[in-house]
């Protein structure tokens, strides 16, 4: 062998271990964040301050009949939530208000204008349908970080977006109703695009999608759609009207306030 063909080789094989060690690097940082931390920074992520919105409530049957509710909703930052049905007749006057804490389950009550009374979810209840939908109330309220187990599952494009895909496994003695949930969590801005809802038997349940709009500087939810498989049935949120920053008072999430509506 010439001494240019020597030096041929010694180059070829240093573009081959240079390119190992490339695609080494790129695997590494794909998961150079742990499902932990991503997940972490799901639940600090930027939101408004405020939200008002009015929203459509589709419910869609297997015949695709759809039935609409018409909701107003008011929202401080994530820890407090009212809503106010609007139509139809049977749901007119009826309220939601539910309340996050960091170290314990949220507070959630429910006026109905037929009881004539506020009354509050019960946790033996929150895996009940919310108002007819496809959510439960469970699905309405808030995971608490610490009460899961999570898993990076993979990296991969979802809706046009670079999702982290995570498995989230309830901790030993926390009350669920699904066994684990599979989130897509968009890279740019932590917001969960997608999730999948497994059922006690490991069976998958539910799918909730996403899509999002830019208000501001914020990215929020301009259309929640949550499909249950079982039922062939599937429920949109749809946000017609959106608003932030607008300078709530905490005042009005309170129970004295749900049988009027602002």
């Amino acid at each position: 062998m010439t001494i240019k063909m020597r030096m041929k080789m010694k180059t070829l094989k240093l573009k081959v271990v240079a390119l190992i060690c490339t695609m080494f690097l790129s695997a590494g940082s794909i998961f150079a964040q742990s499902a932990d931390e991503i997940m972490k920074k799901v639940d600090i992520r930027v939101v408004p301050k405020d939200m008002k919105t009015i929203m459509k409530m589709n419910l869609i049957d297997k015949s695709n009949q759809v039935r609409q509710k018409d909701l107003k909703t008011y929202k401080l930052s994530d820890e407090k939530m009212m809503m106010w049905f609007l139509n139809p007749a049977d749901v007119k006057g009826s309220s939601f208000l539910k309340i996050s804490y960091d170290n314990k389950d949220d507070d959630m009550w429910i006026y109905l204008p037929a009881l004539g009374k506020v009354r509050r979810v019960a946790s033996s209840a929150k895996n009940g349908s919310f108002m007819g939908s496809d959510f439960t109330y469970e699905d309405m309220g808030d995971r608490k970080l610490k009460d899961y187990t999570y898993k990076l599952l993979k990296v991969e494009n979802y809706a046009g977006k670079q999702c982290w895909v995570i498995e989230s496994t309830p901790k030993s003695g926390v009350s669920t109703d699904y066994s684990k949930i599979i989130s897509w969590v968009w890279k740019d801005d932590y917001f969960q695009m997608k999730e999948e809802f497994y059922n006690k038997k490991g069976t998958l349940k539910k799918i909730k999608t996403a899509e999002l709009v830019k208000v501001k500087s914020y990215w929020v939810p301009r259309k929640f759609t949550m499909q249950d498989l079982s039922a062939n049935h599937k429920t949109e949120l749809v946000f017609d009207k959106i608003e932030v920053d607008t300078g709530i008072s905490p005042s009005l999430f309170d129970q004295n306030n749900m049988t009027k509506i602002y």
